[in-house]
């Protein structure tokens, strides 16, 4: 019977440790690149204007080809310098250097402003994220206001210049979840199949279609509340 015991124990402390991702390694690729090898030490910065700084000196002042990429811990919801078993890997993608036009279509801006979310220039909560991120990537054209695929799509994670970057975890963690819940859904209506169940050749498709871009920036305008009639 003790016997039972220790391997339900050891049975079940097995699942949580695995379920903590709730990702396969495949879904995890997709939100890093090959050439994002450089490790942000998110505990040299307290602000998210610090880490703005540093990422506008290193890639535009210094121009670094080596693009960045920061651990995320799936278990406590928040960015760490190390890995361990309960981290993926996200990729970062640099300031841009030059300022010009683009199509906002292409990007999904989310706001944080005290306690008020903003996407899209309307005053939502944290958990709308995933199905604003899904909206981004899966509307096709259907929706004028969002992009018409997945390819080359950004995510702006917008905020006050002097706000603790430590605040930016629950965002962080629901726009992973926006996005493994878009791929999870794409592969289906793509294949027919689960991502695990996919061709290499497949899978390649959808990890070129899915490319993780997340961005931080500052703005210290007020949010401007739309009101829906």
């Amino acid at each position: 019977m003790k016997y039972l015991i220790i391997i339900f124990v050891i049975a079940a402390f097995t699942f949580s440790s695995c379920s903590v991702k709730n990702m396969s390694d495949r879904e995890e690729g997709i939100l890093i690149q090959n050439y994002q090898t450089f490790a942000i030490q998110i505990s040299d910065f307290e602000t998210a204007g610090d880490l703005m700084d540093f990422l506008s000196d290193k890639y535009c002042t210094q121009k670094s080809k080596n693009w960045p990429f920061m651990f995320f811990d799936m278990k406590s919801k928040s960015m760490t310098n190390t890995s361990n078993r309960n981290t993926i890997k996200i990729g970062i993608e640099p300031p841009p250097c030059v300022q010009g036009r683009y199509d906002d279509r292409m990007v999904l801006e989310i706001m944080k402003d005290g306690y008020n979310t903003e996407i899209e220039r309307f005053i939502t909560e944290i958990d709308s994220i995933p199905s604003y991120v899904e909206k981004q990537m899966l509307s096709f054209g259907a929706n004028p206001n969002y992009a018409v695929g997945a390819l080359n799509n950004g995510i702006w994670l917008t905020t006050k210049r002097n706000d603790k970057l430590k605040n930016l975890n629950p965002y962080i963690y629901k726009i992973i979840q926006g996005y493994i819940s878009s791929v999870r859904k794409y592969s289906l209506m793509a294949f027919n199949k689960k991502i695990d169940e996919l061709s290499d050749e497949e899978y390649k498709e959808i990890a070129h279609e899915f490319n993780f871009r997340l961005s931080f920036k500052y703005s210290d305008k007020p949010i401007e509340l739309n009101v829906v009639n």
